[in-house]
């Protein structure tokens, strides 16, 4: 790599980097101002509550998230050059391939399948922290609660796939897609892993956001924000179910847990060669993951993630 290219990539790298960085900051600060605001809004309503019922209607409220997920995206529309409504809407909608209802379903069952994989992944994770006297077990379960208010569920279901996808697959993918696919996928996974704050659900995230990359450049973002929408839905629904009926739930849990083995190995025999070929096409070169993974406001953003991740962990 000649020093003029291998400067590009660094300023490229570093714009990237501190955008993704002010973004974080950006989500914490709109979080910690609506927490705030809806805080004050509770006590000037009922001024005698107690420290225990605001702390809960403060966690069960989606409205410091939506808040928190809207004000990080700001600064990745300067990122990806989108200056207007129209630029924004074709960069929404525009489509490589058609993705109709047979690829939304399959993809959907191939999730599923993904997240059979990702628990059995998980289980070294939480007994590595039970030897340390710890347990990732009520961060995730914080995480995967029934919503109990409507934001929350809007924010669960519909409003964090779009900006998670618009963010993740959107922004930082297609910023990086130049260098190569399989590069710009695995990326943007791994950060869309780290995002989601616990160990548990790191394996998951993974590997789902490989798959809603490989949908967002095959397809189109919109296939992407489709399957993780219903992935999100079918979640919900089954937190739902579990606890209005544990059997019911218990049984629709393993018929998805099964089909959803039987599409990743059907995708795993009868697509392999394909999916290896299109992994060796889109892999970048040993330089760009260097000058990538050694710029300072990526490592940065990667250290402040995975220390979010590392500290998920509660003592029992």
């Amino acid at each position: 790599m000649d020093p003029s290219e291998q400067k590009m990539c660094r300023q490229a790298f570093s714009r990237l980097g501190w955008t993704l960085v002010v973004s974080q900051f950006f989500m914490l600060a709109a979080a910690w101002g609506g927490d705030a605001l809806y805080a004050r809004w509770l006590l000037w309503h009922w001024p005698d509550i107690d420290a225990t019922t605001l702390a809960l209607r403060l966690s069960d409220s989606g409205v410091p998230l939506i808040l928190s997920a809207f004000f990080g995206l700001l600064p990745c529309f300067w990122l990806g050059g989108i200056s207007c409504i129209r630029d924004f809407s074709e960069f929404l909608l525009q489509e490589k391939r058609h993705g109709g209802a047979v690829i939304v379903i399959f993809s959907l069952l191939l999730v599923l399948g993904l997240q059979n994989i990702a628990s059995i992944l998980t289980i070294p994770f939480e007994a590595i922290a039970n030897l340390l006297g710890g347990s990732f077990y009520d961060a995730y379960a914080s995480a995967t609660a029934v919503p109990q208010t409507p934001s929350m569920l809007f924010y669960s279901v519909l409003f964090a796939p779009f900006c998670e996808e618009l963010l993740y697959r959107g922004f930082v993918l297609r910023y990086l897609q130049p260098y190569g696919n399989t590069f710009a996928i695995l990326f943007a996974a791994i950060l869309f892993g780290l995002m989601h704050g616990n160990i548990t659900q790191l394996p998951m995230a993974l590997l789902c956001g490989v798959l809603f990359g490989y949908l967002a450049l095959a397809y189109s973002l919109r296939t992407s924000m489709i399957v993780h929408t219903l992935t999100n839905l079918v979640a919900e629904t089954v937190n739902w179910l579990s606890t209005a009926n544990e059997i019911v739930a218990g049984r629709v849990n393993e018929a998805l847990f099964a089909f959803g083995l039987i599409a990743f190995f059907l995708c795993i025999f009868q697509r392999y060669k394909p999916i290896m070929q299109y992994i060796q096409a889109g892999r970048a070169r040993k330089e760009i993951i260097k000058l990538l993974l050694t710029s300072p406001p990526i490592a940065l953003l990667i250290f402040y993630l995975a220390f979010l991740t590392g500290v998920s962990i509660t003592p029992i």
